[in-house]
């Protein structure tokens, strides 16, 4: 599995991992860190190594689709909370709020697939947000449906770290070749 490491006219190697060309007198590649010149322990480290990071990256990424279906449940729950506010309680003005919050909760939602990490941050924010006015203008509904809150809470506190670190071991994983870009 090991590639060859093939010396140029120009005195250059080429990097084993991401096929650029590396100056002979380095030890590793200039653009992904590969250990050109080094052992096969080395070399052996480096691709277990990015082995492990992907692996990380897909774990993230499961905790980011959880997160991102919690943002789908709250556009769920906001819109049947509009209808039932519209058509029930013949509260249209709250209807509209709450179908103007649901289409956020599913644009935020469909944004999570390009930027996970702004998408959940800001859907929790907003979250939090409607918490707090609710408090203030009904001090008791802090305290309704206070384990469905906390789960969410939790859910996006948790959605919100994965997106994080799947961000940064994306960037990581890019900038040593170690992920491919289709």
């Amino acid at each position: 599995m090991e590639e060859p490491i093939v010396i140029q006219e120009n005195e250059n190697l080429v990097c084993g991992n991401c096929q650029n060309a590396v100056s002979i007198a380095l030890k590793f590649c200039s653009s992904c860190s590969y250990p050109v010149a080094g052992t096969e322990t080395e070399k052996s480290t480096f691709r277990s190594d990015m082995g492990i990071r992907r692996r990380m990256l897909k774990q993230a990424e499961e905790k980011v689709k959880t997160a991102k279906i919690i943002i789908y449940v709250l556009a769920g729950i906001t819109f049947i909370t509009a209808m039932v506010n519209g058509f029930v309680n013949d509260d249209f003005v709250t209807m509209i709020v709450n179908l103007s919050l649901s289409l956020l909760y599913l644009i935020l939602a469909a944004w999570s697939d390009r930027n996970s990490f702004g998408a959940i941050l800001t859907a929790f924010l907003i979250y939090i947000t409607i918490i707090v006015m609710n408090f203030f203008f009904e001090p008791s509904s802090l305290f309704g449906g206070i384990w469905m809150k906390a789960f969410m809470i939790i859910a996006f506190i948790k959605g919100i770290r994965s997106a994080k670190e799947a961000q940064d071991l994306f960037a990581e994983l890019k900038k040593t070749k170690g992920i491919s870009l289709d």
